[in-house]
């Protein structure tokens, strides 16, 4: 027996190591296939057919009774009240609560990896100190192949999956920091974009899902809204691993037509979108109906009217934004209107209508309502060479004389300030002005700002709020800001001064002209910024404080010498040194938080959350 315990343990330690090779390389279990990640296994099952209902997970070895297990099918998780384990015979059985998982799609469960049992006499075996095989080649594919009573490990080539499966993420700062190369995006923009984007029926909500492979944790997802000038208004960050619900009402957006796209980026700058979509926004609560025409909304001083099933609307304005020339014949009661080699006759109170010679019957006639006459939308539009279409979620008729463009470019995409006064409630203060109150003197500021990708939400936050954190502080205040990458050790063109100055208006200067980009390591050189900082506060300052805002860890000379200048200690010394205070604006947990709440507490500042830091993140 003893013999025969050794023998499996070695078994079950090689095909663990298997498992914990790197974060998405994968092994077969029987017919499993597995996936590591972080402290959790994939286990891949079989694809739905529309009617199955009970799916095995084979593994060499059982999982421990009463382990939490997750199943997702298409990406969407069931939940727990939803199926039953059978830890015994490695079974999921799906209630019948729940449909039958459709034709083809995808389904996985996860499940933490200490739950693994040794399988042959039932003997628990705990988390295991494993040795983790340094990878270096992380772009390569490792494969096991078995032969009986051996596993060894094939190294090809990259594979492409015909069938891309999605990782299920955790946030970014719960994951243990990965030192290792980002893999670059590489997706598609416009129509082939991986990704859908849909309104609900009732024009409440939406919904995104995104079917990309191997999502990395310096990916970002955003969906982006800009108005019918092509001006970012919003932007939503949300997890790019899940479905993604979200109310429109939480937008706050005022009655106007807006467009809406998905984006990923990545933390080198690479992006991709998918193709603007047109949503029209009636706030209207009597229910009026509104018109848009190539996304701009049209203002009648007589209002839209139905007549028979038909839109009418004033027969000049609707002409002339859609390009043709009227003319009023009041004897006759007729409107001729012209567009290039067309012609469009209409008549008040008859039903025949003629372009260019040609009878038309209309649905409703043209009538004169309120001294405006009044003619049918969709006919109108249709003989002009628009579309039309009836928005019945938003009371809208919707018409485009060609598709829009709208730019999906970062150069395009320079979040539009909103109204300082109104965007907080005063009973939860923004963080920029919770931190001005602690100032009771005239101070030199100094903002120090990770500038990476990831960081576009909370750049925006700093944009918008700064002029509230600006007009709070003591007068004879000055600020500068200090933007920073993950710089080269031998030049810092990464790092970026800007001096210190105590115009408001060119302190929002400084802050706009900060662009997300580049950073492609997790850890960032936040450190050199900090002692950057440090060394240009004026030689006769009294008050001096820096605000330090990241999400993610920083390069420490202790333990990463080739990528840091400094230690958290080393720069701990030179903040007490010139008696700064310091604020820092990092995650609510993990590495970063370790770091800064060090900085934070031996100089006299505050630790802030910086999920509360990120416009229109959705939570």
């Amino acid at each position: 027996m003893k013999f025969k315990k050794t023998m499996l343990l070695l078994m079950f330690s090689t095909i663990l190591t298997g498992w914990l090779t790197v974060g998405t390389e994968s092994v077969h279990a029987a017919t499993s296939i597995v996936f590591r990640e972080g402290d959790r296994l994939k286990l891949l099952l079989e694809d739905g057919n529309g009617a199955n209902r009970v799916f095995k997970f084979n593994l060499e070895n059982m999982i421990m009774p009463g382990t939490p297990i997750r199943l997702y099918s298409n990406l969407t998780e069931i939940p727990s009240s939803g199926f039953t384990v059978d830890y015994t015979n490695s079974t999921i059985t799906i209630a019948d609560s729940q449909p039958a998982p459709s034709v083809g799609s995808e389904n996985h469960i996860v499940i933490p990896i200490g739950s693994i049992m040794e399988g042959s006499d039932g003997e628990l075996k705990a988390d295991q100190p494993v040795e983790e095989p340094k990878v270096t080649q992380p772009d390569v594919e490792t494969r096991t192949k078995e032969t009986p009573g051996v596993i060894e490990s094939e190294v090809s080539q990259p594979v492409v999956d015909p069938q891309p499966i999605q990782p299920v993420m955790e946030s970014k700062e719960d994951i243990p920091v990965d030192e290792s190369p980002e893999i670059p995006l590489s997706i598609p923009s416009g129509e082939n974009f991986p990704g859908t984007f849909t309104i609900n029926s009732s024009g409440t909500s939406f919904a995104v899902r995104l079917k990309i492979k191997n999502i990395q944790p310096t990916y970002t997802a955003y969906v982006m809204v800009k108005n019918s000038d092509a001006q970012l208004v919003k932007r939503i960050q949300f997890d790019p691993a899940t479905t993604f619900n979200y109310s429109l009402s939480n937008l706050n957006l005022s009655t106007g037509g807006y467009y809406f796209y998905i984006k990923m980026i990545d933390q080198s700058g690479n992006s991709a979108a998918s193709v603007p979509q047109f949503v029209p926004i009636n706030n209207n609560k009597a229910g009026q109906v509104v018109v848009f025409i190539d996304g701009k909304l049209q203002q009648y001083e007589q209002p839209a009217t139905s007549i028979s099933g038909s839109m009418l609307v004033p027969f000049r304005a609707v002409f002339e934004a859609l390009g043709a020339k009227v003319k009023w014949d009041g004897a006759t009661k007729t409107v001729t209107a012209t567009k290039g080699n067309m012609t469009i006759k209409l008549t008040v109170g008859s039903r025949d209508a003629y372009i260019n010679g040609k009878l038309v019957r209309l649905n409703a006639a043209p009538r004169l309502i309120n001294g405006k006459v009044m003619v049918p939308i969709r006919f109108v539009s249709e003989a002009l060479g628009a579309k039309v279409k009836w928005n019945i979620a938003a009371q809208s008729v919707v018409i485009f004389l060609a598709p829009p463009q709208v730019l999906t470019t970062s150069e395009s995409e320079q979040l539009m300030e909103e109204n300082e006064d109104n965007s907080e409630p005063q009973t939860n203060p923004t963080i920029l002005k919770k931190i001005s109150t602690t100032l009771t003197k005239s101070t030199d500021i100094v903002f120090v700002i990770d500038v990476t990708s990831s960081m576009t939400g909370t750049l925006d936050y700093v944009r918008q709020k700064v002029k509230g954190f600006v007009d709070s502080v003591p007068s004879g205040s000055q600020f500068a800001v200090v933007a920073f990458r993950d710089i080269n050790l031998k030049a810092d063109k990464d790092l970026e001064f800007f001096e210190f100055t105590k115009d408001k208006n060119k302190l929002k200067g400084n802050l706009n002209m900060l662009r997300p980009l580049a950073g492609g390591d997790l850890k960032e050189s936040g450190l050199e910024a900090i002692q950057l900082a440090i060394s240009k506060f004026p030689k006769n300052s009294s008050s001096k404080t820096i605000i330090f805002i990241t999400d993610a860890p920083v390069h420490d000379k202790s333990t990463t010498p080739d990528k840091a200048r400094f230690s958290v200690d080393e720069i701990n010394e030179q903040l007490q040194k010139n008696d700064v205070v310091f604020n820092a604006i990092v995650p609510a947990n993990g590495p970063a938080n370790k770091q800064m709440k060090k900085l934070v507490d031996s100089n006299k500042g505050t630790l802030y959350d910086i999920r509360d830091a990120k416009l229109n993140l959705a939570k």
